[in-house]
């Protein structure tokens, strides 16, 4: 019953609203709604593309004269030596290296050769011995520490190197990190000794 009493109320409601709106139809009943009308989204402002990242240009070469960074790369293959274990140890002794080095200065190109030792636990390890750096103006000299993993295979030495011929006076800072037979070189050539142990 009190249903039906708020129905009728309702329905006399819509009729006064109806008359007051000047004589309106009114459709009583459900209805279906439909959407208002939408403002579309504004259209994002362009935005300007990433700017690409530029490929590394090499380091320009060097006129070859006073103190200078130096980098290149190096081709090499190691051949002889000897291999024994001693208990968890690998000792490789005497290993001939030879090498061909193309650097941004022309007094670090030519052909390297050198005799490396490692111990390796586990295909890690030290490695040490002595490299030389020639060509035709001058050479290159001394001892080179590092570290070998791989088994061997890879390998990150560094040294100072000693000048001679048109080099003379000069130390060369040469610091090779090499994979199997390619190697990436950087170092230093500076006019004084090597730095004092």
């Amino acid at each position: 019953m009190y249903a039906i009493a708020r129905s009728i109320a309702s329905l006399a409601l819509v009729g006064v609203v109806a008359s007051a709106c000047g004589g309106a139809t009114v459709t009583v009943g459900p209805q279906l709604a439909s959407a208002p009308a939408s403002t579309p989204e504004p259209t994002p402002a362009p935005t300007a593309a990433p700017t690409p990242v530029p490929a590394a240009t090499p380091v320009p070469s060097t006129d070859g004269q006073g103190p200078e960074y130096v980098t290149g790369n190096d081709t090499h293959s190691g051949t002889g030596g000897t291999e024994v274990k001693v208990g968890d140890v690998t000792q490789v002794r005497n290993a001939v290296i030879a090498a061909r080095f193309a650097m941004n200065d022309p007094r670090a190109s030519g052909t390297g050769s050198g005799l490396v030792n490692l111990d390796l636990r586990g295909g890690v390890g030290p490695e040490w011995g002595t490299t030389r750096l020639e060509n035709a103006e001058g050479s290159w000299t001394g001892t080179v520490t590092g570290a070998a993993w791989a088994n061997g295979n890879a390998s990150d030495l560094s040294g100072w190197l000693v000048g001679s011929g048109a080099y003379e006076g000069y130390t060369y800072y040469w610091h090779l990190r090499s994979t199997d037979t390619t190697g990436k070189v950087d170092g230093i050539i500076y006019p004084g000794a090597p730095p004092a142990p």
